[in-house]
């Protein structure tokens, strides 16, 4: 089963489909597009930033209650990567199917990725350890010849070991494909990041207390947005990469004309 998995993310059955190209190639617009037409891709990226942000949040009181602590660190962390896993699985599924021409229901992307939750949660488990031991010895590279592999668990239903062999041999093929895309996809938080924490200091070294938290409010609302923006444009971004890095095909619900002129660019996947 395994293998068959595998040469299924190597080439399609060998009839020609219609194919949305926003990977390496597309533009952030082009991602954009996407988004701006399916409102549910920016929903589901809204909830993750809400869920996780509140989830970071409590951790971080409970860590202040305690005077910090270790084992509480570590089995705070876990979940929330759980559960931010989960929700950019649901969020890659919705955005393969507004790729594919399908309506983007969000309770059955919730579904399926539902159904694969055990693989989510050791993902999840492998990921976060994966990401500390990057960020402490190799920078991003792990991370990024890793990119692909979420969209292969919950796409095409491959293992831990599978997803990753495939991720990482579709980002040896075209490293500079990988980070072009992600970096242009950063640019709504790049935009706020300074201002929002600016406004956010401000708001915190303010004398008068009721402008200082409408300031620091105002400013984590600004960031939060633009990290849901950021998140929408990922996830449209990696199911789009994932797809054309599998020759997959992609099929297209049939689309009025007046629509076809702003559509992203479609090209022949064999």
């Amino acid at each position: 089963m395994g293998a068959d998995r595998g040469s299924s993310l190597g080439a399609s059955s060998g009839r020609r489909a219609r194919g949305v190209a926003v990977g390496g190639n597309g533009s952030v617009r082009a991602s954009a597009r996407v988004v701006w037409r399916r409102k549910e891709l920016v929903l589901l990226p809204a909830t993750a930033t809400v869920v996780v942000g509140g989830l970071l949040a409590l951790l971080v009181w409970a860590q202040v209650r305690v005077g910090g602590s270790v084992v509480l660190g570590v089995v705070g962390v876990l979940p929330v990567a759980v559960v931010a896993t989960f929700l950019n699985a649901v969020t890659v599924l919705a955005a393969d199917d507004a790729l594919r021409g399908r309506p983007v229901a969000v309770g059955a992307c919730w579904a399926r990725a539902a159904a694969r939750w055990r693989v989510i949660v050791a993902w999840a488990a492998f990921g976060l350890l994966g990401l500390l031991g990057s960020l402490l010895l190799v920078g991003t590279g792990w991370s990024m010849a890793n990119y692909l592999a979420l969209p292969g668990l919950v796409l095409d239903g491959a293992g831990v070991r599978e997803a990753r062999r495939s991720s990482r041999e579709a980002y040896r093929r075209d490293r500079g494909r990988f980070m072009r895309g992600s970096v242009r996809r950063t640019i709504p938080v790049q935009l706020a990041t300074f201002p929002c924490l600016v406004v956010f200091v401000a708001g915190l070294v303010a004398t008068d207390r009721g402008l200082g938290a409408r300031l620091m409010a105002g400013s984590a609302l600004c960031l939060g947005a633009a990290v849901t923006v950021t998140a929408s444009l990922y996830g449209v971004f990696r199911a789009a990469l994932y797809r054309e890095s599998a020759g997959a095909e992609v099929e297209r619900a049939p689309a009025p004309a007046s629509a076809s002129a702003s559509a992203l660019h479609v090209s022949a996947v064999e």
